[in-house]
């Protein structure tokens, strides 16, 4: 209640009960605070700050009836430091002002300047003021219970990461959260649906404009409930994917009270869902190809051994050296996968540690070349080296002969009899270069991409039926990784065959990095 609307309550108060003055008072802690009034003595309103155990109108909380006191000097439940007292106050009648629930919470009170015997219109005019301000009580307990369920809602809302909008039915927009507004930085300016509609900066997932008239918010304004809707929205995060539903707000008439849309982002459940279905794709083509690989070899083992078990008892054992023989190389193969295979993973998983010391790159390369000349010559190919007097570097030699090793073999295998195949060995003072080339069959630029990839085999491979399992490159590539370098296809040029490119920091970070 306003102090002007309690003061003229007061002056209609004092007129009915033909008073001297009349006063209204509302409990706060452990006094009466004044909020209206009519006529007061002097010096009376100074005195509000007294306790209330020392009021009139405390006297009537405390009883929970109305006071009515026709002379104060003659009337022992007036207290003796009463303020009425003071200010010469001689005749009193209080009604209780009652909240909702039905507790007193103030006073509703007129006075004289002399003992009198109030009459009973004069009581119930009294009576009636008091229940004039348990009704203002009432409207303000409500307005202040609705403010306060209003801050919560908004308090609420505001914390939401999830992002928020809601308009009335005149199109206003009365709510758009922390976590929306701040997300697309909304300009000050945006306050109804029509700048909604054509300010938000919205697309369809692949990238197309929206029509402001398809907007969810609108449409949801209009009648329509919208449920699943994928957009990709420009935030100050940068694009993301986002599923908006909105809904018509009504009332439990169905009068169309305005709308409300949620906008959740989905770009990190979108993303993982993709990363789920390659990993599953991944997994799928993995086993099928670890399989394959892994049945060729048990296939000829086993073809072998049966027959040699279908072989007569009283053959020569000169006759099945052969079968023998085939069954060896079967099971050389297939250890030499395995091998590959556990040797790969524990690459991948960081199990194997880099034992790295000071080495020259050129002995190592020197030494994988020599491991590889036997398969050159056997295909009539020429293997020759380029290479400085020394390139000292820090790293594994193991894993890097193994490396070069891959990457020569590899080279001769693509490579038709009669090519060339040539090691260069290079760099300045940080980096350490080798390059591996060759006349080969080449890769076509739509699978450069993918050679490192495990159990990748090219088309040409395939229809060549040039044996391996797709291993080698991958290790390769891992141990590189591992020595902190790169390893990559370079263009061909217009020339046939392949350049394999290796770059390594000649000094390593710290040797703790390395076994990561």
């Amino acid at each position: 209640m306003s102090r002007t609307a309690a003061d003229r309550l007061a002056a209609l108060t004092e007129g009915g009960a033909r008073a001297a003055c009349a006063m209204i008072h509302l409990a706060e802690g452990g006094h009466m605070r004044l909020v209206g009034g009519h006529n007061l003595p002097p010096g009376f309103e100074p005195m509000q700050q007294v306790p209330m155990s020392s009021t009139l109108a405390g006297v009537l909380v405390r009883t929970g009836f109305p006071l009515v006191v026709s002379d104060v000097e003659a009337d022992d439940r007036v207290p003796a430091d009463a303020p009425v007292r003071a200010v010469g106050i001689r005749a009193y009648a209080g009604f209780p002002v009652r909240d909702p629930a039905g507790a007193i919470v103030g006073v509703c009170a007129v006075m004289d300047y002399q003992p009198r015997q109030w009459q009973p219109d004069e009581l119930t005019a009294v009576d009636n003021g008091a229940q004039a301000c348990t009704a203002f009580v009432a409207e303000q307990r409500a307005h202040e219970a609705e403010y306060q369920q209003r801050r919560f809602l908004d308090t609420m809302l505001d914390s939401l990461d999830t992002g928020v909008a809601a308009c009335a039915a005149d199109g206003h927009l009365v709510l758009v959260n922390r976590s929306l507004r701040e997300r697309l930085n909304l300009p000050a300016d945006v306050t109804d649906l029509d700048r909604w509609s054509t300010w938000l900066p919205i697309t369809t997932t692949d990238g197309e404009p929206v029509d402001p008239a398809q907007m969810p918010l609108g449409r949801a304004l209009h009648g329509t409930d919208v449920r699943g809707n994928e957009f990709a929205v420009q935030t100050r995060d940068g694009r993301r994917l986002m599923r908006i539903n909105a809904h018509p707000i009504t009332d439990h008439q169905g009068n169309r009270l305005g709308a409300v849309s949620v906008h959740h982002d989905i770009t990190d459940a979108h993303h993982a869902a993709h990363l789920q279905e390659m990993l599953s794709r991944a997994k799928d083509e993995y086993l099928n190809l670890v399989g394959h690989e892994l049945r060729t070899p048990v296939t000829i083992i086993v073809s072998y051994l049966e027959l040699m078990a279908e072989a007569e008892p009283d053959t020569r054992a000169a006759d099945l050296v052969p079968l023998i023989e085939a069954a060896r190389r079967g099971s050389e193969r297939l250890r030499r996968l395995v091998e590959a295979l556990l040797d790969l993973s524990a690459l991948d998983a960081g199990r194997t540690e880099l034992t790295v010391t000071d080495i020259d790159l050129v002995t190592v390369v020197n030494g994988a070349t020599c491991a590889n000349e036997a398969n050159a010559q056997a295909k009539s190919i020429s293997l020759t080296q380029t290479t400085p007097a020394r390139m000292p570097l820090q790293g594994d030699p193991r894993r890097l002969t193994q490396m070069v090793t891959a990457l020569v073999d590899n080279a001769i295998t693509y490579t038709p009899k009669g090519g060339a195949v040539s090691v260069t060995v290079s760099g300045d003072d940080t980096t350490a270069v080798i390059d591996v080339t060759d006349s080969g069959l080449g890769i076509p630029e739509h699978e450069r991409p993918h050679v490192f990839d495990r159990f990748y085999r090219g088309a040409v491979a395939t229809e060549l039926a040039i044996p391996g399992a797709g291993l080698g490159l991958p290790i390769a590539k891992l141990i590189a990784d591992r020595h902190h370098g790169t390893i990559t296809i370079k263009p061909s040029n217009g020339r046939p065959g392949t350049t394999t490119h290796v770059e390594l920091p000649r000094n390593l970070p710290t040797r703790g990095d390395t076994h990561r």
